[in-house]
C-alpha cells in the first residue's frame, strides 16, 4: 500500500450504530465481510492516510468492538450513550480532536472505501480552500441516501435525507456518501447549530452543509469514481452485496497478480489470504483466514483451506480439506484428504484419498496414499503408510503418540496402539497390531489367528413362503 501522511488530519469513524435491521447480537461494524469485520477496512484505510489520531465513535456494546480493534497508539475511543444522529455522534468527538486543520469523518459500515478515495477527498477539500467537503456518488439506484442539492450555478446549497426528501429531490440522482472532511475550525460550531426538526428527532450531520453556507462558509463536493466505495451495511441483504462486490474486487487483484482462478464467480477467497504466481485455484474452492499458498500450487476443485500454509508446487487434488496445517514443496494431497490442525508436513510428502492427519508431523518424501489416519505422531522421512493404517492414540481420557522412524514400511490395516516406537528401516506386515516398541529392520508381526477351511458348509437361504 502506498501511504500518504498527513500530520495535521485527524479522522473520526462513526461505529456506535446497533443496526437493528440486522437482527443480531453483534455490533453492526463488527460483522464480517470475507473474514474481516467490516470495522478493520475502514480502519485499515484511515490508518493509510497516516492522520495525526483516530477518534472511534461507538455506542451499542462498545466493549465488543474496543475488545475486537484493541488500543492502537493512534487510536482515541469515544461514546455515544444515547443514538441521537450523526451529527450528535461527531459531536462527542470535541475533546479528543484538537491541534489539526481538517477532520475526515467516515462511517464504520463503508468497506469497500478506498484510502485513495479519501486522500483525493481531503486532497480536493484543500485544493478548493473549503470549509466543508462532501464525498458524493451516483449509483444505479440513489434510493436511501441524502440527495445533494446545487443551485443553479452548480453549487452545493444542502443535503436532504431520503425521509426528508420531496419527490423533486429523491430525483436527484447524486448522493451524498456520508463522509465529509471539515476544517476543525468550523466544524464544532457548526455542530452545536444544528437542530433535531425531522422525522427522527435527530441531530444530522449533512444539517451542517445549509448552516455553513448561510455563515459564508465554502461548501464543495467531491464526486467518487466507484459509487460501489460508498456502499453502507444496514442490513444482511446489503451485507451479501458488500461481500460479492470485494470478492470480485479480491479475485480481480489476484488476477493481475499472476494467478489463475477458473470460474470465478464460484471460488471464495477472503480478505486475509496469500497467493504466489503461476498458482492455479480451481472451480468451488474456498480459501479461508490467514491460509497462504506458495508459488506454482494448484488447489483442485472444491477444497477447502482454513488458515493453512502451502509452499511451492503443492498440487491439492479434489475434495480436500487443509485446517490449519503446513504443506512443503512438492507435496500432493487427495482427492479426498484432510490435514487437522498441527498437522506438518515436509517436502514430497503424498497424502492420497480418504487420509486423515492430526497434530502429526510428516518427513519429507514419505507417502500416507489411501484411508489411513495418522495423529499424534511423527513419521520419518520415505516412509510408505499402507492403506488402512491407524494410530490408536486415544484412550478414551488421554492421548498417547505414535513415532515413527525413517524409511519405515507400514503394511495395510495395520493398528498402532500408542504410546509405542517404530525404529528406522522396520517392517511391520500386514493385518498386525502393534502395541510394543518395534525394532530397526527386520519383519515385525502381531501374532495371526490361524485360518481355518469348514468343508460342506453352506450359505443359509431364505425360507421360502
Amino acid at each position: 500500500m502506498n501511504k500518504l501522511h498527513y500530520p495535521d488530519l485527524q479522522v473520526c469513524v462513526l461505529a456506535a450504530g446497533k443496526g437493528k435491521r440486522m437482527h443480531s447480537n453483534l455490533p453492526k461494524v463488527l460483522h464480517r465481510v470475507l473474514g474481516r469485520a467490516m470495522i478493520d477496512y475502514v480502519l485499515h484505510s484511515a490508518e493509510a492516510l497516516c492522520p495525526k489520531a483516530i477518534a472511534v465513535v461507538t455506542g451499542h456494546a462498545s466493549e465488543k468492538v474496543r475488545e475486537h480493534v484493541g488500543q492502537p497508539i493512534n487510536l482515541e475511543w469515544v461514546i455515544q450513550d444515547k443514538q441521537l444522529g450523526t451529527g450528535h455522534a461527531v459531536s462527542q468527538c470535541e475533546e479528543v480532536i484538537r491541534d489539526v486543520r481538517d477532520v475526515l469523518i467516515v462511517c464504520g459500515d463503508t468497506p469497500l472505501l478506498s484510502w485513495q478515495t479519501l486522500a483525493n477527498l481531503v486532497d480536493e477539500h484543500r485544493r478548493l480552500d473549503a470549509d466543508v467537503t462532501v464525498l458524493t456518488a451516483q449509483p444505479a439506484n440513489p434510493f436511501g441516501y441524502g440527495r445533494i442539492v446545487r443551485d443553479a450555478d452548480g453549487r452545493v446549497r444542502t443535503i436532504v435525507e431520503e425521509k426528508d426528501a420531496s419527490d423533486d429531490e429523491r430525483a436527484i440522482g447524486e448522493v451524498s456518501s456520508g463522509i465529509y472532511c471539515v476544517r476543525h475550525a468550523v466544524l464544532f460550531d457548526l455542530l452545536r447549530s444544528i437542530g433535531n426538526s425531522n422525522a427522527q428527532g435527530e441531530y444530522y450531520l449533512p444539517d451542517i452543509v445549509p448552516l455553513a453556507l448561510a455563515a459564508g462558509q465554502r461548501v464543495d463536493a467531491v464526486l467518487m469514481s466507484d459509487p460501489d466505495e460508498m456502499m453502507g451495511v444496514n442490513d444482511r441483504v446489503n451485507l451479501a452485496m458488500v461481500e460479492d462486490l470485494m470478492q470480485r474486487r479480491i479475485i480481480r487483484d489476484w488476477q493481475l497478480r499472476g494467478v489463475t482462478i477458473e470460474k470465478p464467480d464460484t471460488v471464495r477467497i477472503e480478505a486475509g489470504v496469500s497467493i504466489g504466481i503461476d498458482t492455479v485455484i480451481q472451480a468451488g474452492c474456498y480459501l479461508i483466514g490467514r491460509t497462504h499458498i506458495g508459488d506454482e500450487c494448484r488447489v483442485g476443485p472444491n477444497s477447502v483451506l482454513v488458515d493453512a500454509w502451502l509452499d511451492d508446487r503443492v498440487n491439492v487434488f479434489a475434495f480436500s480439506h487443509i485446517h490449519g496445517a503446513s504443506v512443503g514443496s512438492d507435496a500432493s494431497i487427495g482427492p479426498y484428504a484432510r490435514l487437522r490442525p498441527e498437522a506438518r508436513l515436509d517436502e514430497q510428502v503424498h497424502i492420497g484419498n480418504f487420509v486423515e492427519v492430526k497434530k502429526a508431523v510428516v518427513g519429507r518424501g514419505s507417502k500416507i496414499n489411501h484411508l489411513s489416519y495418522i495423529g499424534d505422531a511423527s513419521v520419518g522421512v520415505d516412509c510408505n503408510i499402507g492403506a488402512g493404517t491407524i494410530t490408536c492414540n486415544y484412550d478414551g481420557a488421554n492421548k498417547f503418540k505414535t513415532e515413527i522412524g525413517d524409511r519405515v514400511f507400514v503394511g495395510s490395516d495395520t493398528q498402532l496402539i500408542a504410546p509405542v516406537r517404530v525404529a528406522d528401516d522396520a517392517t511391520i506386515g500386514a493385518g498386525s497390531t502393534i502395541t510394543r516398541d518395534v525394532e530397526p529392520g527386520g519383519l515385525t508381526l502381531s501374532e495371526r489367528t490361524q485360518q481355518r477351511y469348514v468343508a460342506n458348509w453352506k450359505r443359509p437361504e431364505k425360507e421360502s413362503r
